[in-house]
Protein backbone atom coordinates (compact mmCIF):
# COMPACT_ATOMS: atom_id res chain seq x y z
CA UNK A 1 0.00 0.00 0.00
CA UNK A 2 0.85 3.38 -1.14
CA UNK A 3 2.02 6.24 2.14
CA UNK A 4 -0.10 9.00 1.46
CA UNK A 5 2.10 11.74 1.18
CA UNK A 6 1.77 15.76 1.57
CA UNK A 7 4.13 18.96 1.52
CA UNK A 8 2.56 21.16 4.82
CA UNK A 9 3.37 25.16 5.33
CA UNK A 10 2.42 26.20 8.59
CA UNK A 11 1.93 29.88 8.70
CA UNK A 12 1.59 32.61 11.65
CA UNK A 13 0.41 35.55 9.75
CA UNK A 14 1.19 39.49 10.49
CA UNK A 15 -0.99 41.49 12.07
CA UNK A 16 -1.58 43.92 9.41
CA UNK A 17 -1.34 43.48 5.83
CA UNK A 18 1.74 44.41 4.27
CA UNK A 19 2.22 46.01 1.20
CA UNK A 20 4.29 42.88 -0.33
CA UNK A 21 1.58 40.90 0.42
CA UNK A 22 -1.13 42.75 -1.37
CA UNK A 23 1.30 42.68 -4.42
CA UNK A 24 0.58 39.29 -4.91
CA UNK A 25 -3.04 39.00 -4.99
CA UNK A 26 -5.18 39.72 -7.67
CA UNK A 27 -7.74 41.97 -8.42
CA UNK A 28 -10.56 39.75 -7.21
CA UNK A 29 -8.98 38.83 -4.19
CA UNK A 30 -7.89 42.71 -3.27
CA UNK A 31 -11.12 43.84 -3.71
CA UNK A 32 -12.63 41.12 -1.40
CA UNK A 33 -10.21 42.14 1.15
CA UNK A 34 -11.21 45.61 1.10
CA UNK A 35 -14.43 44.50 2.09
CA UNK A 36 -13.31 43.21 5.68
CA UNK A 37 -14.50 45.89 8.41
CA UNK A 38 -11.79 45.00 10.51
CA UNK A 39 -8.28 45.76 9.88
CA UNK A 40 -6.71 42.02 11.61
CA UNK A 41 -9.43 40.60 9.83
CA UNK A 42 -8.18 42.34 6.32
CA UNK A 43 -5.06 41.07 7.22
CA UNK A 44 -5.64 37.21 8.41
CA UNK A 45 -7.04 37.39 5.07
CA UNK A 46 -4.46 39.14 2.64
CA UNK A 47 -1.00 37.26 4.41
CA UNK A 48 -3.32 33.91 4.37
CA UNK A 49 -4.02 34.07 -0.06
CA UNK A 50 -0.32 35.42 -0.13
CA UNK A 51 0.85 32.37 2.17
CA UNK A 52 -1.06 30.13 -0.18
CA UNK A 53 0.16 32.03 -3.45
CA UNK A 54 3.77 31.73 -1.94
CA UNK A 55 3.40 27.86 -1.08
CA UNK A 56 1.68 26.66 -4.40
CA UNK A 57 4.54 28.94 -6.74
CA UNK A 58 7.28 27.39 -4.23
CA UNK A 59 5.84 23.74 -5.15
CA UNK A 60 4.90 24.75 -8.63
CA UNK A 61 8.01 26.59 -9.59
CA UNK A 62 6.21 29.42 -10.97
CA UNK A 63 5.51 33.15 -10.05
CA UNK A 64 3.02 33.56 -7.31
CA UNK A 65 1.23 36.51 -9.32
CA UNK A 66 0.87 33.80 -12.33
CA UNK A 67 -1.06 31.83 -10.23
CA UNK A 68 -5.04 31.44 -11.38
CA UNK A 69 -8.12 30.46 -9.30
CA UNK A 70 -11.33 27.68 -10.37
CA UNK A 71 -13.03 25.24 -8.90
CA UNK A 72 -13.96 21.72 -9.42
CA UNK A 73 -17.11 20.28 -10.29
CA UNK A 74 -19.17 20.59 -6.63
CA UNK A 75 -19.57 16.42 -5.67
CA UNK A 76 -23.14 16.86 -4.85
CA UNK A 77 -24.47 18.77 -7.92
CA UNK A 78 -21.57 18.87 -10.36
CA UNK A 79 -21.74 22.67 -10.80
CA UNK A 80 -18.31 24.46 -10.86
CA UNK A 81 -19.16 27.55 -9.26
CA UNK A 82 -19.37 27.07 -5.44
CA UNK A 83 -17.16 23.43 -5.63
CA UNK A 84 -14.31 22.94 -4.46
CA UNK A 85 -11.12 25.65 -5.28
CA UNK A 86 -8.53 24.69 -7.42
CA UNK A 87 -5.31 25.46 -9.21
CA UNK A 88 -6.53 27.26 -13.11
CA UNK A 89 -3.21 27.85 -14.26
CA UNK A 90 -0.97 26.82 -14.84
CA UNK A 91 -2.22 23.59 -15.80
CA UNK A 92 -1.82 20.37 -14.25
CA UNK A 93 -1.46 21.63 -10.37
CA UNK A 94 -2.08 19.27 -7.47
CA UNK A 95 -4.78 19.16 -4.61
CA UNK A 96 -4.20 21.80 -2.00
CA UNK A 97 -5.84 22.39 1.08
CA UNK A 98 -6.09 25.56 3.05
CA UNK A 99 -7.29 27.08 6.26
CA UNK A 100 -6.96 30.06 8.25
CA UNK A 101 -8.60 31.16 11.28
CA UNK A 102 -6.85 34.94 13.36
CA UNK A 103 -3.15 34.31 13.19
CA UNK A 104 -2.89 30.93 11.93
CA UNK A 105 -3.02 29.60 8.04
CA UNK A 106 -2.04 26.22 7.01
CA UNK A 107 -1.29 25.05 3.41
CA UNK A 108 -0.76 21.35 2.06
CA UNK A 109 -0.32 20.23 -1.63
CA UNK A 110 -0.81 16.42 -2.12
CA UNK A 111 1.23 15.40 -5.38
CA UNK A 112 -1.32 11.99 -6.25
CA UNK A 113 -4.23 14.11 -4.23
CA UNK A 114 -6.79 14.85 -2.78
CA UNK A 115 -5.91 16.40 0.76
CA UNK A 116 -8.14 18.49 2.94
CA UNK A 117 -6.65 20.90 6.16
CA UNK A 118 -8.29 22.45 8.98
CA UNK A 119 -6.71 25.24 11.50
CA UNK A 120 -8.48 27.01 14.02
CA UNK A 121 -7.86 29.12 17.12
CA UNK A 122 -8.90 28.11 19.97
CA UNK A 123 -11.63 30.38 21.72
CA UNK A 124 -13.91 29.93 24.54
CA UNK A 125 -17.26 28.30 23.73
CA UNK A 126 -20.66 27.22 24.87
CA UNK A 127 -19.48 23.22 24.47
CA UNK A 128 -22.33 21.28 25.95
CA UNK A 129 -24.18 22.63 22.93
CA UNK A 130 -21.65 23.26 20.21
CA UNK A 131 -20.29 19.54 21.34
CA UNK A 132 -24.13 18.56 20.55
CA UNK A 133 -24.65 19.85 17.64
CA UNK A 134 -20.73 19.16 16.09
CA UNK A 135 -19.45 15.73 17.91
CA UNK A 136 -21.43 12.19 17.50
CA UNK A 137 -22.41 11.15 20.59
CA UNK A 138 -19.39 9.04 21.93
CA UNK A 139 -17.32 11.99 20.70
CA UNK A 140 -19.38 14.50 23.30
CA UNK A 141 -19.50 11.97 25.90
CA UNK A 142 -15.49 12.03 25.36
CA UNK A 143 -14.94 15.75 25.64
CA UNK A 144 -17.15 16.61 28.40
CA UNK A 145 -16.20 13.62 30.24
CA UNK A 146 -12.60 15.08 30.61
CA UNK A 147 -11.19 18.08 33.55
CA UNK A 148 -12.71 21.51 32.70
CA UNK A 149 -9.58 22.10 31.68
CA UNK A 150 -8.71 19.74 28.77
CA UNK A 151 -12.73 19.65 27.45
CA UNK A 152 -11.61 22.73 25.26
CA UNK A 153 -8.43 21.60 23.36
CA UNK A 154 -9.97 18.31 22.69
CA UNK A 155 -13.19 19.77 21.36
CA UNK A 156 -10.69 21.85 19.05
CA UNK A 157 -8.76 18.87 17.80
CA UNK A 158 -12.17 17.05 17.06
CA UNK A 159 -13.19 20.19 15.02
CA UNK A 160 -9.96 20.22 12.85
CA UNK A 161 -10.27 16.48 11.82
CA UNK A 162 -13.73 16.86 10.91
CA UNK A 163 -13.22 20.06 8.69
CA UNK A 164 -9.85 18.48 6.86
CA UNK A 165 -11.64 15.43 6.07
CA UNK A 166 -14.87 17.08 5.06
CA UNK A 167 -12.77 19.71 2.68
CA UNK A 168 -11.21 16.89 1.16
CA UNK A 169 -14.40 15.06 -0.11
CA UNK A 170 -15.03 18.68 -0.88
CA UNK A 171 -18.62 19.02 0.84
CA UNK A 172 -17.13 20.83 3.79
CA UNK A 173 -19.58 21.34 6.87
CA UNK A 174 -22.59 21.52 4.55
CA UNK A 175 -22.97 17.86 6.03
CA UNK A 176 -23.99 16.71 8.98
CA UNK A 177 -20.79 16.68 11.44
CA UNK A 178 -21.85 14.24 13.98
CA UNK A 179 -21.57 11.50 11.16
CA UNK A 180 -17.88 11.84 10.76
CA UNK A 181 -16.46 10.18 14.13
CA UNK A 182 -12.42 11.44 14.64
CA UNK A 183 -11.30 9.76 17.66
CA UNK A 184 -10.51 12.70 20.03
CA UNK A 185 -9.10 10.34 22.06
CA UNK A 186 -7.01 9.62 20.20
CA UNK A 187 -3.64 11.99 19.52
CA UNK A 188 -0.93 11.98 16.47
CA UNK A 189 -2.75 9.73 13.03
CA UNK A 190 -6.14 8.15 12.97
CA UNK A 191 -7.99 6.25 10.48
CA UNK A 192 -12.04 8.04 9.71
CA UNK A 193 -14.25 7.19 7.62
CA UNK A 194 -16.90 9.60 5.29
CA UNK A 195 -18.73 8.44 2.50
CA UNK A 196 -19.83 12.02 1.56
CA UNK A 197 -18.82 13.19 -2.27
CA UNK A 198 -17.43 11.20 -4.89
CA UNK A 199 -14.07 10.29 -3.06
CA UNK A 200 -12.80 7.82 -1.44
CA UNK A 201 -14.97 6.92 1.94
CA UNK A 202 -11.39 6.21 4.09
CA UNK A 203 -9.24 8.93 5.04
CA UNK A 204 -6.07 9.31 7.43
CA UNK A 205 -5.82 12.09 9.61
CA UNK A 206 -2.93 13.70 11.55
CA UNK A 207 -2.83 16.06 13.65
CA UNK A 208 -0.83 18.59 12.59
CA UNK A 209 1.05 21.50 15.03
CA UNK A 210 0.36 24.48 14.01
CA UNK A 211 2.01 26.48 17.15
CA UNK A 212 0.65 27.40 20.73
CA UNK A 213 -3.12 28.47 20.86
CA UNK A 214 -4.48 26.66 17.53
CA UNK A 215 -5.21 23.22 16.36
CA UNK A 216 -4.47 21.73 13.02
CA UNK A 217 -5.42 18.54 10.88
CA UNK A 218 -4.19 16.93 7.28
CA UNK A 219 -6.85 14.62 5.93
CA UNK A 220 -5.49 12.50 3.26
CA UNK A 221 -6.89 8.89 1.28
CA UNK A 222 -6.02 6.10 3.42
CA UNK A 223 -7.00 3.49 6.43
CA UNK A 224 -5.08 5.12 9.24
CA UNK A 225 -1.59 4.48 7.77
CA UNK A 226 0.81 7.49 9.12
CA UNK A 227 1.61 9.75 5.89
CA UNK A 228 5.10 10.96 4.67
CA UNK A 229 4.93 14.50 5.66
CA UNK A 230 7.07 17.36 4.60
CA UNK A 231 6.43 20.26 6.66
CA UNK A 232 8.03 23.86 6.49
CA UNK A 233 7.42 26.80 8.52
CA UNK A 234 6.65 30.46 7.87
CA UNK A 235 6.75 33.14 10.65
CA UNK A 236 7.12 30.81 13.55
CA UNK A 237 9.88 31.57 15.57
CA UNK A 238 12.63 29.10 15.70
CA UNK A 239 11.72 27.48 19.07
CA UNK A 240 8.28 26.12 17.89
CA UNK A 241 9.66 24.52 15.04
CA UNK A 242 8.83 21.25 14.07
CA UNK A 243 10.71 18.67 11.75
CA UNK A 244 11.32 20.01 7.96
Amino acid sequence: MTTPEAHVWTVSLPPTATVDDLALLDAAERARADRYRRAEDRASFVGGRAALRRALAEHLDVGATTIAWGRAPCPGCGSDRHGPPRVAEPPGAPAFGFSRSGRHALVAVAPSGPVGVDVEAVRPLDLPATARQCLSPAEAAYVLGLPPQERLPAFHRAWVRKEAVTKAVGVGIAMDLRTVDVSPDRAGTVAVRCAAGAGPDSWTVTDVDVGEGAAGALALPGTGRPPSIRTRTWGIPESRKGNS
